[in-house]
Formats: C-alpha cells, structure tokens, sequence
C-alpha cells in the first residue's frame, strides 16, 4: 500500500495529525462499501485553502481501495480535526465543539429527518458521518463532492436562487426543531446553549474589546462615518452584554417567544449545493458544520445568513423579500407537521429580527469581515483574536478591504435608520 502522508512538501506534511493513518479507516471503509478487502493507496491533504476555515482543519483522505472481486474503486472522506493553534485547542476543548457536532450528526439530524418524512416531506440536511477507532477529536463525512455538490464563491456571495435555496432549507430545519421540542422537549444544553454561556462572558468582553479600537479606527475612514460612528462607539463597550442578552442571560428569557435550533453557523462555506446536469438549477441544498447550534429565535441564523453571504446587490435591496420567502415556508411546513403552539405570523418575524437585531451588526463586524476577507496566508484564528502585531494587521487589513468596507458603507446608515446600533435597556 501506498501511503502519500510522507509528502515531500513540508509545509504541507507538517498540517496533518500524526495520528491520522490509514488503518483507522479501515471500518469506515466497510460501512462505505461492502465489498472492501484492503486499501491499496492513501492520501490525505488538506481540502481547503488557507483563509476558508478559521476554526478547524479541514482535510481530504482518499484511497484506492480493492473489493472482493479483486477490482479496484476510488473512495474519499472528508476529515475535520483541531486545527493546531493552542488557542484554538484550548477553545474547542472548552466548548466541546468536536462532541456537539459528532451529537449534531449522530443524534439531532437524524432525528429532524425523521420528523420531516413522518408527516410527508422527503429532506435531508447533510452529509453522512462515519466513526473511527480513536480518542482523538475528529468528525468524519462522506465527501459530498463526489456527488455533485460544491460550495460557492464566498467573495461574490449568494444570488436569490442560492439563498432562496437556503432559506428553504433553513424553513425545513426550523420547522422541525420547533416541533420537537414542543412534543419531545428541550434541547440538551450541548445542543441547545452555543457557545455564548456565563462561563464564556469574560473572553467575548475581552474579544470585543480588545477589537473595538481597531474596528472604529477603520470606521473613522468610511464614507458618511460622522452619521452612525457615535452611535456604535456607544455600542462597541455593550456588544457582549447585548449578545447574552439575546440568548437570555443577564435578561428575563421569553419563554412564550418562538424558538428554534439555530445551525448557529449559516454562511456560504458551511453550505453545498448540487445542480441538475441538464438546466444546471439547484437540485439539493445541504449544510454541514453544526458545532455551534443554539436554541433561540430564528432571528439569529437569518441575520447571520444574509449578512454573511449575499450578494451585495441583494443583501438590503432584497432583504424584506427574502424575510418573507423564508416565512412562507416556515408556516408551510410548521402547518405540515401539525405544530400544536402559535405559528408566527410575517409581522412576528420581523418583530424578531427587530427584537434580536444584535445579531446584524455583530455579525457584520466579525463573520463578514472573515467571509469578506481576500485569500492570504495570514487569515487564520490566531490572527483574528490575537493582539500580536501579525494579529492587528490582519484585523486592519480586514475592516480596510475595498470589498468589506463597500458592504459596510451600505449596511451601518441601514442598521441605524432600524435602531439597531443603539443599546436595549
């Protein structure tokens, strides 16, 4: 067998786990295929490109692999392990990201499937998982691209069919969660808090903070800053406060509001699209990435969504089309399953994006700004939390980016005009 883990780039080689071999695919190699005997070859290189995964490391195995009939077949999975910054460890250990999202997929996906196909309705949410024989912290996925799926550009954002896709999809999701709950009960808290919980408070102040300086600096530079740069130097030192506040801490919860489970992580890179061959339309939507779910008011992933991963020239033009798109599918569906509780209305929901609308700018300032972000060697975690000089110039190049800061220009004047950028009492 061959085994091209002993790459000669370096650079390369230094990226994968020395733990990772290719005997410990073996039994997710025969749930994969039946007919499998042994592996003849066995490569495994990282499957993205730096600046396209922040929090974890993405890799590709394939093998070639011989079947019982002595004929040879190409198989490939995709292997997400910890990326290898003590910082990031260190974080990932904390929140036990790598057993949500095995939970994620072992548990709560299959399950929301269910659910759907019981009352009628065939959906499927992402990729199958497979287990290995290790205590290292891993997930591993069937490859979808060998199926037909691929992400989309991240720098030129979704078009109204993509993110209608999406938003479909996110509908289904919602739906179902909220039904759940409502007739199985709550979430596990692992499924249920993310990652924004007391013992969290003190780094995101610290986070917040430490960004803020940079953040309104860059600000100072837009076009018509003097019109909402008061009002968010009033935000940025309440930024925490007002995320928890969201999600019920340090505030008197909403228990009569409706809630769903979050995906928590909702943009373009956490989501592949397959295309029919012969009209080249969407066939299937599927997201991947459940590390960080929450259960809260949908509010948060449609924020997160379309600030994260328009296209510019839809992402406010379009954005009350949009909210009403993703309604109509939520009731459709919630009406599907017999939801037994009140089904929000089109004026709920945007009482609810009104009423959790700490998530646009937040959103806006940190995730678009990584999704925004040109390609370049330094996009990476470590740089995006650290004070090191690397670190700050990473955060000025990001806020300063002719791309970002076209957003941005666009989106500040329409989040003050919603009162948006000001405090909650």
């Amino acid at each position: 067998m061959s085994d091209s883990n002993n790459n000669s780039d370096n650079s390369v080689k230094s990226t994968i786990p020395k733990w990772i071999e290719a005997k410990l695919f073996e039994s997710a190699l025969k749930e994969a295929e039946p007919q499998f005997q042994s592996i003849e070859e066995f490569k495994i290189e990282p499957a993205l490109a730096p600046g396209e995964n922040y929090i974890s490391l993405m890799l590709k195995a394939e093998f070639v692999i011989k079947l019982k009939d002595d004929s040879v077949k190409s198989v490939s999975f995709m292997l997400k392990v910890c990326n290898d910054s003590e910082v990031l460890r260190k974080m990932t250990k904390e929140h036990n990201v790598f057993d949500i999202e095995a939970g994620m997929y072992r548990d709560v996906v299959p399950e929301l499937e269910q659910i759907l196909r019981s009352a009628g309705i065939n959906a499927r949410f992402g990729a199958r998982t497979y287990s290995l024989p290790t205590e290292e912290s891993y997930i591993l996925l069937e490859n979808l691209k060998e199926y037909g799926f691929s992400n989309t550009n991240r720098l030129e954002g979704l078009d109204m069919p993509h993110i209608q896709s999406v938003l479909k999809k996110l509908a289904q999701w919602h739906a179902a969660s909220a039904f759940r709950v409502v007739t199985k009960g709550k979430y596990a808290d692992a499924y249920s808090k993310g990652y924004l919980k007391p013992e969290s408070y003190e780094m995101f102040k610290e986070m917040y903070n430490n960004v803020a300086p940079i953040i309104l600096d860059c600000i100072s530079q837009y076009s018509n800053f003097d019109v909402y740069y008061d009002q968010i130097s009033k935000l940025m030192p309440q930024m925490t406060d007002e995320l928890f506040k969201a999600v019920g801490i340090g505030a008197k919860e909403d228990d009569e509001e409706f809630k769903v489970l979050n995906h928590g992580d909702a943009w373009s890179n956490n989501i592949m699209f397959q295309y029919d061959e012969e009209s080249g339309d969407i066939s299937e939507t599927y997201l991947v990435d459940y590390q960080i779910p929450l259960f809260t008011s949908p509010a948060q992933d449609l924020w997160y969504l379309i600030m994260t991963s328009c296209k510019y020239e839809i992402k406010l033009d379009k954005f009350e089309e949009m909210i009403a798109f993703y309604h109509k599918h939520l009731d459709k569906y919630l009406r599907i399953l017999k939801y037994p509780k009140k089904i929000p209305t089109l004026k709920d929901l945007h009482c609810m994006l009104l009423k959790h609308g700490v998530w646009a700018f937040s959103t806006a300032m940190n995730v678009m700004a990584i999704v925004l972000c040109d390609r370049t060697k330094d996009a990476n975690m470590d740089n995006f939390i650290s004070e090191t000089e690397s670190g700050l110039a990473f955060k000025k190049l990001m806020y300063t980016n002719a791309r970002y800061r076209k957003h941005m220009e666009a989106i500040l004047p329409w989040l003050l005009n919603r009162g948006l950028l000001e405090c909650t009492q």
